[in-house]
């Protein structure tokens, strides 16, 4: 064999090997409960986060933070029955979610005694190595931190109290230069304390952080800013912000909202995708009404319902059926003169549908064309229609088909610059 043969196949081999690699880190994924999410952060190529990463959520109130971490957990306790551990730091103390009744999975404990206390960054790290070593070769692991901005130092704590003790002796208490510990933890011992120990574990590491006003920004800094600084920037595998489009109202009261989710970071080949998705109060991520609106295009880009909800949508993507439709349809089949014959001249699809109802074989060719009249729906009995016959898998896959089309859409398409 020739030298050259040689290398090549010795390239060939690394490749394999390379890919191999990579395939066996694929093979645990994390859902986020949303499919468009799911395309968001796992790049289109995994199902969610992968495995053995460092998650950051940022929002304000009410864009799901919570819930999406939950939804994260109860996933992924139903797809690893019975491997899955996890541990929710409910650091702010506002955890009221009642996950047994919305997933069937209790989440956080209400034992108030099993529940996780981290009230500083040090402890905070001590705490999530502990669970991250804990963990066997066939566990996956979840750890929550809700949220860092609940999270203190030990210097805050030791200044917090030497304030109250003169406060208490009647004496002013001198405040001193200010103090970053919580910063310097974080990027010197934190981050790069875990970030191996989690590589090597089929786990996550999700922290929601808050989002505030940057009032110190220069010309070319962002409105807001969150917790956590650059060094979160750089050890997070996903940076996703969240923000609230719209508000969903039933009888004039709000049941959920629609939110926007874009990943300011994301490491995997496709950064900065965003999307849509539906928040109900009472049911959680509504994947099917989130899916349904962006296959067929029924919110606008500020989350409302658009007025062509009222028109019928056709499950079956067969053709469209309107007037002008429907008389090509007639005409093509040799069918437009027997059909003004026998009903009237003008073309009125409930006419026309009663007309083709009434032979086998018009109807037939018109099924081909257009689909069964049962098939039409509104947005709201669409998405029942799903559910009752068990059509979400197949409705993910036409999303995901309408997701890649658009990817693919938008590529390059250039050759290799180095072959």
């Amino acid at each position: 064999m020739s030298e050259v043969k040689q290398q090549r196949k010795l390239l060939k081999t690394i490749k394999n090997s390379i890919l191999n690699n990579e395939e066996k880190g694929k093979e645990f994924s994390f859902s986020t409960g949303s499919t468009l999410l799911d395309l968001v952060v796992g790049g289109g190529l995994m199902e969610g986060y992968p495995s053995g990463k460092i998650i950051n959520v940022v929002g304000d109130k009410s864009t799901g933070k919570t819930f999406l971490a939950c939804e994260i957990v109860a996933s992924a306790a139903k797809k690893y029955d019975g491997k899955l551990k996890w541990v929710y730091v409910d650091a702010e103390s506002g955890f009221t979610f009642d996950t047994k009744t919305l997933y069937g999975v209790e989440i956080m404990p209400n034992d108030e005694s099993k529940r996780i206390q981290s009230n500083t960054i040090e402890s905070l790290y001590c705490h999530v190595r502990d669970f991250l070593e804990g963990l066997g070769q066939d566990e996956l692991g979840i750890y929550i931190v809700d949220s860092l901005d609940g999270i203190t130092s030990t210097e805050m704590e030791e200044r917090g109290q030497d304030r109250y003790d003169n406060y208490k002796k009647g004496k002013d208490y001198e405040e001193g230069s200010w103090q970053t510990q919580k910063q310097k933890f974080l990027s010197q011992e934190f981050f790069p304390g875990l970030a191996n120990l989690i590589e090597q574990k089929n786990a996550l590491l999700i922290i929601i952080s808050q989002v505030r006003e940057n009032l110190d920004g220069g010309i070319f800094s962002k409105k807001h800013k969150r917790s956590g600084g650059k060094a979160m920037d750089f050890y997070a595998h996903t940076c996703l912000w969240l923000s609230t489009l719209s508000k969903i109202e039933k009888r004039k009261r709000v049941v959920g909202v629609v939110v926007k989710a874009k990943a300011e970071k994301s490491k995997t080949k496709r950064p900065y995708r965003e999307c849509n998705f539906s928040l109900i109060f009472d049911y959680g991520l509504d994947d099917i009404g989130s899916n349904v609106d962006f296959l067929f295009g029924l919110r606008t880009d500020l989350g409302k319902l658009k007025e062509k909800i009222a028109e019928k949508i056709r499950w079956d993507e067969k053709d469209k059926l309107t007037i002008k439709s429907a008389k090509q349809f007639l005409i093509d089949s040799d069918l437009i003169k027997i059909y003004q014959d026998e009903v009237q001249k003008n073309i009125n699809l409930e006419k026309v549908h009663e007309w083709i109802e009434k032979d086998s074989n018009r109807k037939k060719i018109w099924i081909n064309k257009f689909g069964a009249k049962d098939t039409e729906f509104n947005r709201d009995s669409l998405i029942a229609y799903i559910e009752f016959n068990g059509l979400q898998k197949e409705l993910r896959e036409r999303v995901k088909q309408k997701w890649e089309e658009i990817e693919d859409e938008i590529s390059s398409k250039r050759e290799p610059k180095y072959g």
